[in-house]
């Protein structure tokens, strides 16, 4: 009994010193030469003076917030360059005198600006009769892209990951190197103007648990350039 005493003494000196140093964090200052005494014991085995486990500590703090700032300064970098060529982008298909000008600029614009190396629209049959223009497709009920995304079309709900070689075939037969991933956005949800595919050759650049900002401000885009000339 007298064992599990003294080991209680103990725990209660050592809690009630915590706490005194807690409270006095001055304490060492007052009394320098316990800093040379002190010693922790290193990773390595070897024993290390206080002084050294604090700049030890604090270096490593620093190194941390280094990394984090460095994070959020190529986030903040990124974010401004996303910007820029949403920016240019929508300054495309507006200028875009006409249809196939508004495709082939969207096209561009998703190589150049974004890594993304194929872009394929799809428009209900009721509002684009021609069917010469690259990249732009008349969405039929029974065709055979309606039918690949037989579940896209009734829920018009964002998709996002891979993309089956059938599907790579059907939309981008031309393609020298089949796309790996995809993103699948529907064009004026409500209105059903039809639907937009963005591929890319790495199998990484689109997620199912991605945001999905940058697709909805992209189909707005290219939904508005679409009705403009659809119209006119």
């Amino acid at each position: 009994m007298a064992e599990v005493k003294d080991a209680q003494d103990v725990k209660l000196d050592e809690a009630q010193v915590l706490a005194y140093l807690k409270a006095n964090p001055d304490f060492l200052a007052r009394y320098p030469e316990l800093l040379e005494t002190l010693e922790l014991q290193h990773t390595t085995g070897s024993a290390v003076s206080l002084i050294e486990r604090q700049v030890e500590v604090l270096r490593g703090r620093s190194q941390r917030l280094e990394d984090r700032l460095a994070a959020l300064l190529e986030n903040a970098r990124d974010n401004e360059r996303r910007a820029t060529n949403v920016h240019r982008l929508a300054r495309t298909l507006i200028r875009a005198p006409t249809l196939a000008a508004a495709v082939l600029g969207l096209q561009q614009c998703m190589r150049e600006d974004f890594g993304i190396e194929e872009a394929w629209i799809g428009v209900s049959p009721g509002l684009l009769k021609r069917s010469d223009i690259e990249g732009l497709h008349r969405l039929d009920a029974d065709g055979a892209v309606a039918r690949q995304f037989e579940n896209f079309l009734r829920t018009k709900l964002i998709e996002c990951g891979p993309i089956g070689e059938a599907r790579a075939r059907l939309l981008f037969p031309k393609a020298a190197v089949l796309p790996q991933s995809a993103a699948v956005v529907p064009l004026e949800r409500d209105k059903n103007l039809g639907m937009m595919v963005l591929a890319a050759r790495d199998p990484e650049r689109f997620q199912p648990r991605q945001g999905k900002l940058f697709l909805e401000m992209t189909a707005e885009l290219v939904a508005a350039a679409l009705r403009a000339k659809l119209v006119s």
